[in-house]
């Protein structure tokens, strides 16, 4: 489990939180204030194995250190901080998972029928809404479900508006009818008609720039769009049709997944993903496309939140400063080292892609790490990313 970790450095505060997959990326919980009136501060304990924190807010380390979504913290002298800095926490708090948001675009198109693709389609995805990983209270995951063509969303309207509207509206795997809906809605479905990719991505790309929370109600939000086949219908220029992804990213750092089954076009689904921000296609093949697809699935659940954090809020009189965050990442079994920021996504390769950026440097509510350092830690189960709050930026 990835464990992020939020120091300072005085007088600022500490929070943390873990980032294991999509549905358990946790928010911001703040844990602590101040520091020793004599000047000394606090440092961050290594996490050990057990499941408990430190035995006490100024306990001298004698805790079994971190584990599970406990936060532990020592007082001076008995802990080592993240790549060199301080912090000055002296309490604990279990944080809570921040919710993820899916929306999910499955192209139910005449050529779904083929080689079973259609019902290996269903299983994988009624599986997942069905998990119990999924369903689990803490979980907080939240899917909407539309089918394209279907409806109003067809190659005949071309209506963005129309493939905009879920079938099923959002909401919690945590609630029986939530899934009862979209598993019901999936069986009343069968392979129809022509492959409307512009209408439905683009519908997908508006619900998803409507209901981006995140930064402000502390919601992640993506869009996993699938389908089997090239655009047919509609706009069929492919680079049109990546635009509608990266519009909701650049718009709302709202990430796309393109899941490409059997037919679909390598090339086309890889301009969607890179479009998307999330760098290649999810290819499934017929040889083994259930347990293809769910593994997928599982995989989009990793991608994105061990990347993408909410900027800390503000605590009472002491505002957050922008030019006072870093980031740390301590890989597994090897000592801390500092990331360094860059201006943006673009500045990443002149880091080598060991860097991080602020969607918005001016009036940040997201801090996205680069996308080779995003690979590294999402392989790395026991890596810790440390965002530390209070001593100035260091950048590339």
């Amino acid at each position: 489990m990835h464990s992020v970790l939020l120091g300072a450095c005085p007088p600022m505060t500490f929070r943390t939180f873990s980032t294991a997959s999509l549905a358990s990326l946790f928010a911001f919980a703040v844990v602590a204030t101040g520091c020793d009136p004599a000047g000394k501060q606090g440092q961050l304990g290594e996490g050990g194995s057990g499941g408990q924190a430190g035995s006490g807010q100024n306990d001298a380390g004698s805790g079994s250190g971190m584990g599970g979504d406990e936060i532990g913290f020592t007082d001076p002298g008995s802990g080592t901080g993240g790549a060199g800095f301080e912090a000055c926490a002296t309490a604990s708090e279990t944080a809570t998972t921040l919710p993820l948001n899916m929306f999910i675009a499955i192209d139910r198109s005449g050529s779904m029928s083929d080689n079973n693709k259609w019902q290996n389609a269903k299983a994988a995805f009624v599986s997942f809404f069905q998990s119990p990983e999924n369903t689990d209270p803490n979980a907080k995951i939240s899917v909407a479900l539309r089918f394209w063509p279907d409806g109003q969303c067809t190659e005949n309207t071309c209506s963005i508006d129309a493939c905009s509207q879920p079938q099923v509206a959002l909401g919690p795997l945590a609630d029986p009818n939530q899934v009862n809906s979209l598993v019901n809605l999936y069986n009343s479905k069968n392979p129809n008609g022509n492959t409307p990719m512009e209408a439905a991505l683009g519908g997908a790309a508006k619900w998803g720039i409507e209901n981006a929370q995140l930064g402000e109600g502390g919601t992640a939000t993506v869009i996993v769009f699938v389908t089997d086949g090239e655009p047919n219908g509609c706009n069929e220029n492919i680079d049109v049709i990546a635009s509608y992804a990266e519009n909701a990213y650049s718009t709302a750092q709202v990430p796309t997944f393109a899941v490409g089954l059997a037919g679909s076009n390598e090339g086309q689904m890889t301009k969607i993903a890179v479009a998307g921000n999330t760098t290649k296609p999810f290819l499934i093949g017929n040889g083994n496309a259930q347990a293809d697809l769910t593994a997928a699935l599982k995989e989009i659940q990793k991608a994105t939140l061990a990347c993408v954090f909410a900027m800390p809020e503000a605590q009472g009189s002491d505002p957050i400063d922008p030019k006072l965050v870093n980031i740390s990442y301590t890989p597994t079994g090897a000592s801390a080292q500092t990331i360094l920021q860059v201006s943006d996504e673009s500045g990443c390769d002149a880091a080598g892609g060991w860097g991080w950026y602020y969607d918005n440097p001016a009036d940040p509510k997201v801090i996205q790490l680069c996308a080779p350092l995003c690979d590294s830690v999402q392989k790395d189960e026991n890596g810790k990313i440390e965002i530390i709050l209070g001593c100035e930026t260091k950048p590339a």
